[in-house]
């Protein structure tokens, strides 16, 4: 059964805007896993604009309270590439208010945007 969805779109560009901004965005936003894993890539950009879809994806999904820290919501690959949330304590607990189990995510982009959809269940 669905508990929850979440779906968010980030503008490139803006979250561009973001990082050049504050040197503190990074931190404050990516866990040091995604940051090494988003930093390795051709276009770390698009990488970022997705798992920052995610995290708000994931966040209006469990409809938690809003001092949930983007950083705690980290996505990773699989060993197939397929993007998923680690279920850290502070997943746990927000999947467990919702009497949820499980947190399904997808991601896409285009040169300007990226999106995430998640879902709870």
């Amino acid at each position: 059964m669905i508990l929850g969805i979440g779906i968010d779109i980030c503008d490139i560009a803006k979250l561009k805007r973001a990082i050049r901004a504050r040197e503190s965005f990074l931190r404050r936003v990516f866990s040091e896993n995604e940051i090494r894993y988003c930093s390795g890539k051709k276009d770390p950009l698009l990488h970022y604009a997705g798992r920052f879809a995610v995290k708000e994806a994931f966040i209006k999904a469990v409809s938690v309270d809003k001092s949930m820290r983007l950083n705690e919501v980290e996505t990773q690959n699989d060993k197939n590439g397929k993007p998923e949330i680690i279920m850290n304590a502070v997943i746990r607990a927000a999947l467990k208010k919702k009497s949820a189990k499980r947190a399904m995510i997808s991601i896409t982009h285009t040169k300007t945007a990226a999106a995430a959809v998640c879902v709870i269940s």
